[in-house]
């Protein structure tokens, strides 16, 4: 009996639990004042071990008159819901890998305090294989990069790079190059910097005569970047 009640234990009941299940088995039906009279486990704290099986579908109960009695199970259905459980983590199994990979994976930021470093991270972002996810904060491109704003756009259409761009509704009227998908949030709400989201990076750029660039690598902040800017652009409208 105690390898019995170990081995239910095992499975995940607790030790009153099992001595309950046990015991109607011997009894077959039973009422709550008869289960506890053989187990010496309190009347009130029955109840809450019979909902409990019940809930984990070893237990079953009948009305006869106005006497509830309950019934053990077959206990070969305790491989049935053995198995349930089985496919049930197997089928989560890839999702937790995949959380595993992300949470191995190293992220590293790198900060440009140049033009020159600010451009090459620009032209990287045009040869990008993934879609482009842009939270613009004006036109401080076109204003700090005169001469690479357009070459940056026919770069981005020449190699078919697909892109969205959320702005502000104040900049609606605003020369927007004619390139991707616009959405637009209400006019109190800005973004402090313009962020480009590619691949597995993130580019934020502070605007100014000397912008500061800081870009991001790793898979789970971009990914956490790319939740974030869908949601936005779901309550963006066109």
């Amino acid at each position: 009996m105690g390898d019995i009640k170990k081995t239910l234990q095992a499975f995940g009941l607790t030790e009153n639990e099992a001595e309950v299940y046990l015991v109607l088995l011997k009894l077959g039906y039973a009422t709550a004042s008869e289960i506890a009279s053989k187990t010496q486990i309190h009347r009130i704290n029955i109840y809450d071990i019979l909902e409990r099986l019940q809930e984990r579908g070893l237990v079953s109960f009948a009305i006869s008159g106005k006497r509830k009695q309950y019934e053990a199970i077959d206990p070969k259905k305790i491989l049935e819901i053995e198995e349930e459980r089985k496919e049930n983590i197997k089928n989560i199994i890839p999702e937790l890998l995949k959380q595993r990979e992300l949470g191995k994976e190293s992220q590293e930021a790198t900060i440009y305090k140049d033009k020159n470093g600010i451009r090459n991270i620009l032209e990287e972002i045009t040869k990008s294989k993934s879609e482009i996810l842009l939270f613009a904060s004006g036109w401080g491109f076109s204003k700090y990069f005169p001469e690479y704003f357009d070459i940056w756009y026919g770069h981005l259409k020449a190699n078919k790079v697909r892109m969205k761009t959320l702005m502000s509704e104040k900049q609606k009227n605003a020369n927007i190059p004619n390139f991707g998908e616009y959405k637009f949030l209400p006019s109190g709400f800005t973004f402090p910097s313009t962020t480009c989201v590619f691949e597995n990076k993130i580019l934020i750029i502070m605007w100014s005569e000397q912008p500061l660039g800081i870009l991001i690598k790793g898979k789970a902040a971009s990914l956490s970047y790319r939740e974030y800017f869908n949601i936005l652009w779901r309550l963006a409208k066109k």
